[in-house]
């Protein structure tokens, strides 16, 4: 699987995932989302890693948009939901404001998945071959895979 098929891949579970928070009872949000928050932040890790950071550097002046969103959108648009899933910590899941923080970190995150999807992704196929995008998905899915094998472990 290559490096975008693997992230629409996780952004179809993430989607799921809130989908399940919001339609789950008070009681159960807290376990969804005790098992969702790290999965966002490790999708994060992943994509600075493997895809975007030797985007820019491997592209240089190739694709100037890409490499402006790559430094300056994507981590601002990272930072917003790091400061959202912030706010959540210390609101017992069952509290409506603690819904209303999720619902704020799940729009940012659909807004940010469609900027992806619709102009990042697409910008990335024109800059790096199949070889090479392969290759990126390959490193993704061991990091995803270290994930798994350090919970197993435990």
């Amino acid at each position: 699987m290559d490096a975008i098929q693997f992230l629409k891949h996780q952004h179809q579970e993430a989607k799921a995932a809130f989908g399940k928070l919001f339609d789950a009872a008070p009681t159960e949000r807290g376990a969804i989302w005790k098992k969702l928050a790290p999965e966002l932040a490790r999708h994060e890790q992943i994509e600075d890693r493997c895809l975007y950071g030797p985007v820019a550097r491997e592209s240089g002046a190739t694709d100037p948009q890409l490499s402006r969103w790559v430094s300056k959108g994507h981590p601002e648009e990272v930072h917003t939901v790091e400061g959202l899933i912030q706010q959540t910590q210390g609101l017992d899941p069952k509290d409506e404001r603690w819904l209303a923080a999720v619902l704020q970190i799940r729009t940012a995150l659909e807004r940010h998945i469609a900027e992806e999807e619709q102009d990042a992704f697409p910008r990335v196929g024109r800059v790096w071959d199949r070889a090479r995008l392969e290759q990126a998905g390959e490193q993704m899915s061991e990091m995803a895979g270290d994930k798994s094998e350090r919970a197993g472990r435990r």
